[in-house]
Order: structure tokens, then sequence, then C-alpha cells
């Protein structure tokens, strides 16, 4: 994996909502590439439970700037996290 994105992954737990924003600005850009079900997945998770409703907001529109709104049932088949 990338280590920009794997570092963009344990961003989005920071405490700090610049950083978390930041993250969702790296991972934007890999959720066009077909394979990427764990930043899709990521993403998915903080627009639903993020207590910061801008960072929610910000997860919910790196979806809809590729065209696709985010899955209801958020692809955890695909992801092979577990």
């Amino acid at each position: 994996m990338n280590p920009r994105f794997i570092e963009a992954i344990h961003s989005l737990s920071s405490r700090s909502v610049l950083a978390r924003k930041k993250a969702i600005k790296e991972m934007k850009s890999h959720l066009s590439h077909p394979d990427a079900y764990l930043a899709r997945l990521s993403l998915h998770y903080i627009s639903i439970h993020d207590p910061s409703y801008t960072v929610r907001n910000i997860a919910r529109q790196a979806f809809y700037d590729i065209g696709a709104a985010p899955d209801g049932d958020a692809c955890w088949d695909k992801s092979y996290a577990f």
C-alpha cells in the first residue's frame, strides 16, 4: 500500500479536526480507483460516525465528487480487512 494512504488512514482517528480534514482530502484522490474499497469503507464510516459535522460533510462530499453516493452496505466483504 502507498505510505501516504496508510498515513491518511491513521490521521482519520486524530483528535484534531484539521488533521482529519487533511486526511479526507488525501484519501479523496484514491476513491476513483476501482479497487479502493478500504478508502471507501473508511470515508463511509467517517461520514456517519465522526463527531464533527464539518468532517462528516466533507467525507460525504468526497463521494459525490466522484459521482457515487456512499453505499448502504459499505463493501465490507470486498475490503479484505478481516
